[in-house]
């Protein structure tokens, strides 16, 4: 049998702790970096006929909603 103190078993367990908590955080960014949403280029454009939000290409001032066919003014963001 292998002798053990007290603490070296505590720091073997703390230790195991640690790698297993690493191990958890990083599938967390992996996970976050597979799984991140990301807004194309264009801009979101919502119709105030229907409400009904869609992009529209970059640089549009003007678009056409895609279900009711009415003429709707892109919004600029605030920067």
């Amino acid at each position: 049998m292998i002798p053990l103190s007290y603490t070296g078993g505590f720091m073997i367990y703390l230790f195991l702790w640690i790698i297993f908590i690493a191990i958890l955080w990083c599938r967390e960014l992996w996970r976050r970096k597979v799984y991140d949403w990301a807004l194309s280029e264009g801009s979101l454009c919502i119709c105030d006929d229907c409400h009904y939000a869609f992009l529209v290409k970059p640089n549009e001032s003007v678009s056409r909603c895609p279900r009711c066919n009415e003429i709707c003014s892109v919004k600029r963001k605030k920067r």
